[in-house]
Order: C-alpha cells, then structure tokens, then sequence
C-alpha cells in the first residue's frame, strides 16, 4: 500500500502520519526530513533558514527532492509518504489532503515551537506564499496548494483529535 499525505504546516500531517503507519504497519517518510538533512548538509541550524538563504533560489533543490520522492514510489511499497507533491509524484499512491484552518494551524506552530504567535503567523504566511510562487514557477502544470479534487480522501483536522483522523483514514482505506 503506498499512500501520499498532503498538509500545510501545523495541519497534522507528521503526527497523523506517523500514527498511522504504526496502526496499519507501514513506513513512514517525509519530504521534510529529507529536507532537514539537507540543510544540516548546508550547515543551516533549520530547514526555514535553508529555505530562506538557499532553497527559495536554488530551483534545483525543489527538483532533486521530487525526483527522490517519485523514486521511492517506484521502488519501495507499504509506506506513507508525507510531503507537499508526493500526491503528484507517486500517483498510483492512496492520496490523503489533511486541511486546518489556519489561526489553528499557527495555535499548533506555536505550541510546537514556542516564540511569538504574531511572528509564527508572519514567517508562515510568507513562507506558504513564497512556496506557492516558488512550486508554480518550478511545476507550472501542478496547482500548489492542491485543491481537495485531486485527492482520494478529505479531512478537515481543524477540530478531530489525530487519533480520530487516523481511524477515519483507516475505514475509508478499508472501504
């Protein structure tokens, strides 16, 4: 079973993610990893310093990390692959949009993270729009963010626990 799990920052994706590959025995991978130990490869303390001096100019790195989503799809089986095109990259795979408004989105951030909410909702709106620019650029026939048509399953996360979530998700597979 190969399923892709799409979400904004803050919408669940890792904890959903991860719970459900316990619950149903599967891998589980994400673009962001990859991402991270590429920014520690850079000698960038975080994955947004990385995005903001390197990524967001260097095209390449947006490419490279879809070739390597797309060829784990083709290579490996029983897993969740948590990224922001995996859903594009691997389309044989179950494709799962996790949504969540935002205010609950950055209130996730925030708790996560700790620093000022104020700050965490400007660093994040800035950086959803840059990636929007930056993906549209890059993929001009993929529509970044996705609309919820080009998924197999829907959720709205906003007010559902992610153990719910992950029940959902496991009935509607099932079905």
């Amino acid at each position: 079973m190969k399923i892709t799990l799409f979400g904004l920052a803050g919408s669940g994706t890792s904890t959903v993610g991860k719970l459900l590959a316990d619950q149903a025995n599967l891998h589980f991978m994400s673009s962001g990893n990859i991402l991270r130990a590429w920014a520690k490869e850079e000698w960038y303390e975080t994955i947004y310093e990385f995005e903001d001096k390197v990524a967001k100019y260097d095209t390449s790195f947006d490419i490279k990390l879809d070739q390597k989503v797309a060829e784990y799809g083709k290579n490996e089986d029983n897993f969740i692959f948590e990224s922001r095109l995996a859903w594009h990259f691997i389309p044989e795979s179950i494709k799962i949009f996790l949504d969540c408004e935002e205010k609950e989105r950055y209130r996730r951030i925030h708790e996560r993270e700790g620093g000022n909410i104020d700050e965490i909702f400007a660093k994040n709106t800035k950086r959803e729009s840059e990636l929007e620019s930056r993906y549209n650029e890059v993929y001009p026939d993929i529509t970044f963010p996705p609309s919820k048509e080009n998924f197999d399953i829907y959720i709205d996360g906003t007010n559902i626990l992610p153990d719910q979530i992950v029940a959902t998700i496991l009935e509607k597979i099932q079905k």
